[in-house]
């Protein structure tokens, strides 16, 4: 009895927009071998025979379709995947699934699919049309009218926001409570793996008032009784109240994901989807192999210098450094840590809804 997650690319890093910010397309394009076709039904059950396995009887397994943009592979591919992993399922198994998506692609078939089989979905929407239209190819219209279609159905679903230079908490935080979006990810941007700046670009200083902020606004509405999830802000609450999070990296540890390229090659974390890190191909390795491989242990390895401050840090043990992909963000000034900055402030009032 284990539990499972895959991150599956059935469309790679291919998109209908070109997002400026996108982290995916940077990596892919930095890959020797970047994978252009989309997943094959036999790639998707070579995965899921090989998960359920390895996983046994009485397992939950989660399937997370990400891109790129995953609607890409079309409505006929997630059908067959349902069909494909219903036929693998072993006695007693959950199976759970998500999909992340820019929302332009969004249809009445994806949404009877969705309503059918549960789906969680992520659509992403920086904030106002002004805000969101800057970095994400003019298509907040597209996206709201792809929110509106999951309303319609009763599609579960939450926002996703990349948080920029441009980004104003107070702004942000209006938006969501005028369109009702109570369920929430800020998603912090990345710069290029060149280390490259450009406009939308976040410096330490402006992460740590943003959060600090947002925070703020986020307390005030939870302290009602109301609900409002923010990823950031209830995965710091479970390490103060238990002592664990859910989000992978909150706590500085992290964890092997098996992200699943179209072609079926297999990476460790999406952050670290590169030629060093590869491992293995779902169509030639059991998990098992793919689990013990030489990237996933280079993976491990592989580390980013932790502030300075990690030493003395009175909230180290709600942060361990932080995630290794955002550790030159938060290296930024010497003397200083976003993520102590922002911890200090909100950690007594955490405390204090134990």
């Amino acid at each position: 009895m284990r539990q499972m997650t895959a991150l599956i690319k059935p469309a790679s890093s291919a998109c209908n927009l070109k997002c400026s910010y996108c982290f995916y397309c940077d990596e892919a394009a930095s890959r020797e071998k970047n994978a252009k076709a989309l997943m094959s039904i036999d790639t998707a059950e070579n995965l899921i025979k090989k998960m359920f396995d390895f996983c046994g009887d009485n397992s939950t397994l989660t399937f997370m379709f990400q891109g790129g943009e995953p609607l890409l592979a079309g409505v006929d591919f997630f059908e067959a995947f349902i069909r494909t992993a219903e036929n693998h399922k072993t006695k007693g198994s959950k199976i759970y699934y998500s999909l992340q998506t820019n929302g332009t692609l969004i249809n009445e078939d994806f949404c009877k699919l969705f309503k059918e089989n549960d789906f969680l979905i992520g659509v992403s929407v920086d904030g106002n049309k002004e805000l969101h239209d800057k970095n994400r190819s003019a298509s907040f219209d597209s996206a709201i009218q792809g929110i509106e279609l999951l309303k319609k159905h009763g599609v579960s679903f939450n926002i996703l926001s990349v948080i920029t230079s441009q980004t104003d908490a107070s702004m942000l935080f209006d938006f969501y409570m005028r369109n009702g979006f109570r369920d929430v990810q800020p998603i912090y941007c990345l710069d290029p793996l060149s280390g490259e700046k450009d406009d939308y670009s976040l410096n330490a200083k402006q992460l740590a008032r943003f959060k600090k902020r947002l925070f703020n606004l986020w307390f005030a509405e939870v302290s009602k009784g109301n609900h409002f999830y923010v990823r950031d802000f209830d995965n710091l609450l479970s390490l103060i109240t238990k002592g664990v999070a859910e989000q992978c990296g909150a706590s500085g540890r992290c964890n092997a994901q098996l992200v699943v390229e179209a072609d079926g090659t297999c990476y460790p974390c999406d952050f670290y989807c590169l030629d060093e890190f590869e491992c293995l191909n779902i169509n030639e390795a059991s998990i098992n192999d793919i689990l013990n491989c030489e990237g996933l242990k280079k993976f491990f390895e592989h580390s980013e210098p932790v502030n300075t401050l990690c030493a003395s840090c009175p909230v180290k043990a709600l942060c361990g450094g932080g995630c290794k992909r955002y550790r030159s963000l938060y290296n930024q000034l010497s003397g200083y840590c976003p993520q102590m900055d922002f911890i200090l402030h909100a950690v007594e009032k955490l405390r204090a809804v134990r």
